[in-house]
């Protein structure tokens, strides 16, 4: 259980390191990029640490390859969106709309591999629907309509739900063998594209900004290490609901101390969205 504690612990602190850097009001073009690029650096030594320490290789493929980087596009992609996310509505209904995006997985395990969805995921549907009309995707902190940023916010849940596509699209493709590649991959991929947008900056970055960016990223990848310990230990039965309902609550308490004061309605989608996550997730054994 110290793994799954620790993978919720790191996943939340990606999105408040993310948080915290926009308040301090950081270049988040630069802290975002320095993220990916630290987190495919740290991969890459704890793949080579574990190949030169305990002999364990990293099988290489197709799979492996296209899928981790679809994944890490993916993952590219939507920081930008979560930054918005973040600054208008908060990061507590920013967070709670990139769960929902599980929502995503589960229709494409419907519709192109056939699967049957279990009784919770269907609940999980309807009330995650409720949850989205909650968090009135419209509205911002003070309760202002924003105009254009339903749609933002939109594009975040596809591309979040779209990350998560390519990781079922990974396990259908039944390459267990390439898992540790895959992760690679969608760390690098996403560290390319990063070293490639900061190449054409307008500036160097700050000693501030490597900061933040280094921590952060190191919360991005030790939460997948956490998160891979985690299914040795427990079943995924029960890691997923349990990470991501987890995740979500830890990221919404810390957003509070940080200062952010959502409304009631907005405090009721994130509980909803806590519940149809957990229930979205819930496979039957």
């Amino acid at each position: 259980m110290l793994s799954l504690a620790l993978q919720i612990l790191f996943g939340a602190g990606f999105n408040v390191g993310v948080k915290a850097a926009s308040i301090r009001k950081r270049d988040m073009i630069y802290v975002g990029g320095l993220n990916y690029i630290a987190a495919a650096i740290l991969c890459s030594a704890w793949l080579a640490g574990r190949y030169f320490i305990g002999g364990g290789a990293v099988s290489v493929g197709r799979s492996g390859a296209v899928f981790g980087t679809l994944n890490g596009i993916g993952y590219f992609s939507a920081y930008f969106f979560l930054v918005k996310g973040i600054q208008h509505q908060g990061l507590a209904a920013t967070r709670a709309v990139g769960g929902l995006a599980v929502l995503l997985p589960v229709l494409a395990s419907m519709l192109v591999w056939g699967e049957q969805p279990s009784v919770a995921q269907g609940v999980g549907a309807l009330v995650a629907a409720f949850s989205a009309a909650l968090l009135d995707a419209r509205r911002n902190l003070l309760g202002e309509i924003k105009r254009g940023m339903w749609i933002q916010m939109f594009i975040f849940f596809m591309l979040s739900g779209g990350s998560r596509v390519a990781a079922k699209a990974f396990n259908e493709a039944d390459a267990p063998d390439e898992k540790l590649f895959y992760t690679l991959m969608v760390y690098v991929s996403s560290g390319l594209f990063s070293v490639v947008m900061l190449a054409f900056h307008k500036r160097k970055p700050r000693a501030e900004e490597f900061l933040w960016g280094i921590c952060i990223g190191a919360c991005n990848m030790l939460q997948v290490i956490f998160m891979l310990r985690a299914l040795e230990e427990i079943p995924g039965i029960i890691m997923f609901p349990t990470a991501a309902a987890g995740g979500l609550i830890v990221s919404s308490l810390s957003a509070a101390a940080l200062g952010e004061r959502p409304s009631g309605r907005v405090w009721s989608g994130v509980g909803a969205s806590a519940a149809a996550v957990i229930l979205l997730n819930w496979k039957q054994g």
